[in-house]
C-alpha cells in the first residue's frame, strides 16, 4: 500500500495484526507510538542536516528511509542517534514526570536496543560512520562485520539460555532476526 512517499508492506501489516492479537495488556498502541517518536527522530535529523527522506518504507522488519542524497559520515551518524536519542529523552522526561512509566519503559529498551554496535541497528551505523571517518570504510566493514558475529552470536546463546530456563524467547527471536536481516544484506552485496 503506497501513499506518497510512505508505503506499507504486507509484512508489516500481518506482524502488526499477529503482535495486537496476542498482546493481552494492551502495550501495543504504547510500542506503536514510542517508534512513531523513534523514526520522527531519524526525519528530523536528516531534515536539519539538509537531507530530503524520498521514501519510508514500513517492513515486518522495521522503517527504511531511503534519501535523495547520502548524507556524510557525520551526518548519517548523527541521524542514526537521532532515533534512539528522542526514544531516551521520552524515557528520562515521563520518569521524571513520575507518570506514564509502561511508556518510559518501552522508550527505555527501544531507544538502548537500537545502539548495540551492529550494522543493521543505529548503533552499529553510527559506529560505522565513526570508524569510517577515523581510520577509513574498509577498516569499518571489518570491524562492523566481527561485530555483527559475535553480537549475534552472544544474543543467539542468551536466548537459548532464556528459553530453556524460563522460557521466554524474546531475546532468541530478536537473535534470529537479526541474522536474517545480516543474510538478506550479505547477500544483497553479493549482487
Amino acid at each position: 500500500m503506497r501513499w506518497g512517499r510512505a508505503e506499507v508492506t504486507w509484512g508489516f501489516c500481518l506482524v502488526a495484526a499477529w503482535i495486537n492479537y496476542l498482546d493481552r495488556q494492551r502495550i501495543f498502541p504504547l510500542a506503536l507510538a514510542a517508534c512513531a517518536l523513534h523514526e520522527l527522530g531519524h526525519y528530523a535529523a536528516i531534515r536539519c542536516l539538509g537531507g530530503d527522506v524520498k521514501q519510508i518504507r514500513l517492513t515486518a522488519v522495521g522503517a527504511e528511509m531511503t534519501l535523495d542524497r547520502p548524507l556524510s559520515y557525520a551526518g548519517e551518524g548523527a541521524a542514526a542517534l537521532a532515533g534512539p536519542g528522542v526514544n531516551l529523552m521520552t524515557a528520562l522526561a515521563l520518569s521524571l514526570w513520575g507518570r506514564g512509566w509502561t511508556f518510559a519503559g518501552i522508550n527505555l529498551v527501544l531507544g538502548c536496543f537500537n545502539l548495540l554496535p551492529v550494522s543493521v541497528m543505529d548503533g552499529g551505523r553510527a559506529l560505522a560512520c565513526t570508524l569510517a571517518l577515523l581510520a577509513g570504510p574498509e577498516t569499518a566493514g571489518r570491524v562492523g562485520e566481527t561485530l555483527d558475529r559475535a553480537f549475534t552470536a552472544a544474543m543467539l546463546a542468551c536466548g537459548l539460555l532464556l528459553a530453556g530456563a524460563w522460557g521466554n524467547i524474546t531475546m532468541l527471536l530478536a537473535a534470529l532476526w537479526l541474522s536474517v536481516l545480516f543474510w538478506r544484506r550479505k547477500r544483497e552485496r553479493r549482487k
